[in-house]
């Protein structure tokens, strides 16, 4: 059986890290969204809501999220 990922967890550890480095979330429609701080990103149980730098907010449902993309971390 493959290892159940766990996007909400995977998106916890990305705003969780120090320093922190900026990530995409890319939704099943094809939509991107960069995420540049950590505090410009509301996270619930299955909603997020991204304040991006000049433009409105953005609502995501976490069940349509289809990839979270972030450089590895430095050694």
């Amino acid at each position: 059986m493959a290892e159940e990922i766990n996007l909400r967890d995977e998106i916890i550890t990305l705003l969780d890290r120090e320093p922190f480095m900026p990530f995409r979330i890319v939704m099943a429609s094809g939509d991107k969204y960069e995420v540049t701080d950590p505090h410009r990103l509301a996270l619930g149980q299955n909603l997020m809501i991204l304040l991006p730098p000049r433009s409105t907010h953005v609502m995501m449902r976490l069940n349509q999220v289809s990839a979270v993309e972030s450089e590895p971390e430095a050694d």
